[in-house]
């Protein structure tokens, strides 16, 4: 995991479009719709485990699914 940075600021476009990609592939494999409840909750998850530094790709959806 890396070092996390101060989350007072926006996200820059490059986290925005790993998150999309993320996010995007989390939901294809679960099968879950693009919005609703359970995408919201999909997306809060994997915002908070890329809040707390990781970014590799395998470990956020990882433990995006397990958290």
């Amino acid at each position: 995991m890396t070092a996390s940075r101060n989350y007072s600021q926006a996200f820059r476009p490059g986290e925005i479009d790993l998150l999309g990609r993320v996010f995007e592939q989390l939901l294809e494999e679960r099968q879950v719709p693009n919005c609703g409840d359970q995408a919201e909750a999909l997306a809060a998850r994997l915002i908070s485990v890329y809040q707390s530094g990781e970014r590799r790709i395998d470990k956020l959806k990882k433990l995006t699914l397990h958290s």
